[in-house]
């Protein structure tokens, strides 16, 4: 387990700006070329950057990753704290609106991507399989997500505090896909005067709105609806504004609506220029205004967090057992292959005397021998190493979870070394 390290950059630490330059300048790439590292995953959503790897040593590469980015708003986990990281952000523990399920989807997303394009290892393959159960075990048996408020829905609560009320209202949401699929919907139980969906792609938009009961709208036709609407809510993925201050000014003087223009951001990248806030008529929110909805909901979930946390300590160690497990496995199917090994080629050269005219009886019984001392003479002088090594205090490592794992580790390198060895000879 102290083979994985995690890290990370959030809403906790950084700004929405800040998150946005990192997710462009912490690429994969500063991975799949460090042949020190074995695995990767790199997760990127409205609130958090994160890199998970599979090393040696995990921090001191996740360090240089840090200071080449020259940020210092991270943290790193290694061992079972990264471990015990990526469960919580699995479980909605570390989103800005805490028990959202939205995260899940997300990290399943990222896993599933890495598996394909083979960046993953099988540690890192076991702890993203266990953190996405201990998830949904989470949901489960707590209220952790119980009247959940992902970032979309909560931009549909801010909505409705700083109008009074979205009853009678005409909204009009940009971007048809995930996010913006899920504050339709949102919307949609409420008592709206109308509801438009406007997407690059109309098919999608058409589909959205039938769902939810509104109308469709090319993306191009924005400036026509954010003329009538009273609020406007961007979800796009566009790496561009999709509102800039030329445009909203030309909205604005054409408006045939004289309520305010309320436009609630949530797209990461931003969707709307930040001068756009200063124009008349116009109120401008974006994903920094949703701190508060978070506060107030970890207040009323904070019961089911202590649950939460319990779960998670318990799936750790059950990981423990499991990766134990599997290496103990790996080191006993090591110890055959080198019993099996030396037993083929003592079985020759018996073959060879008894060809000689040797004795048969002593053949058997220097063969026997020969099997015996030979397969266990490895295995007993890696022990010793093991333990006049630990006797020296030179088994250093950079686990967080007391060393677990360097025994088997230790066993599982002498005998590679070993059979690399034999290979040569």
């Amino acid at each position: 387990m102290h083979k994985i390290g995690s890290l990370w950059f959030s809403h906790k630490k950084c700004s929405v700006e800040e998150l946005e330059e990192i997710a462009e300048r912490l690429n994969p790439e500063l991975f799949a070329k460090d042949p020190r590292v074995d695995g990767y995953v790199v997760i990127k959503t409205c609130n958090r950057v994160e890199a998970y790897i599979s090393a040696e040593k995990p921090r001191e590469v996740l360090e240089e990753v840090v200071n080449r980015l020259k940020s210092e708003k991270s943290g790193i986990f290694v061992g079972k704290n990264a471990l015990e990281h990526l469960m919580r952000v699995a479980c909605g523990l570390e989103a800005m609106i805490v028990g959202e399920d939205q995260i899940l989807g997300q990290i399943k997303k990222c896993y599933l991507e890495s598996k394909k394009a083979r960046t993953i290892d099988s540690l890192l393959d076991m702890a993203f399989d266990r953190a996405i159960k201990v998830a949904k075990r989470a949901r489960s048996e707590t209220r952790i997500n119980e009247g959940s408020v992902s970032i979309g829905s909560a931009a549909v609560v801010l909505a409705e505090h700083i109008t009074g009320g979205l009853e009678g209202k005409s909204i009009l949401v940009i971007g048809a896909g995930e996010m913006g699929t899920l504050v339709a919907r949102a919307i949609s139980e409420k008592a709206l005067k109308a509801m438009f969906i406007a997407n690059r792609t109309y098919g999608k938009a058409k589909r959205v709105a039938e769902e939810v009961g509104g109308k469709a709208a090319k993306l191009d036709e924005k400036e026509k609806y954010l003329s009538v609407c009273d609020i406007a809510i961007s979800t796009t993925l566009a790496p561009h504004y999709i509102m800039d201050y030329d445009l909203m000014t030309r909205v604005m003087k054409h408006r045939r609506n004289d309520n305010t223009l309320f436009i609630i951001d949530i797209a990461n990248p931003k969707d709307v220029e930040e001068r756009v806030g200063e124009i008349e008529g116009v109120e401008l929110y974006d994903l920094d205004c949703l701190y508060e909805i978070s506060e107030e909901n970890l207040k009323r979930r904070l019961s089911e967090v202590d649950k939460v946390e319990i779960i998670i300590e318990e799936e750790i160690e059950l990981f423990k057992i499991i990766l134990n497990r599997e290496e103990v496995e790996r080191v006993i199917a090591m110890i055959y292959e080198h019993g099996s090994r030396i037993r083929e080629e003592e079985k020759k050269r018996a073959i060879s005397y008894m060809e000689k005219g040797r004795d048969p009886r002593e053949v058997l019984e220097g063969f026997s021998h020969a099997v015996l001392s030979k397969t266990l003479h490895t295995p007993t002088r890696i022990l010793r190493s093991y333990v006049e090594m630990r006797g020296r205090g030179s088994s250093e490592s950079e686990s967080d979870d007391n060393n677990n794992g360097d025994f088997i580790d230790f066993l599982m390198d002498e005998f590679e070394k070993e059979s690399r060895s034999s290979d040569s000879d």
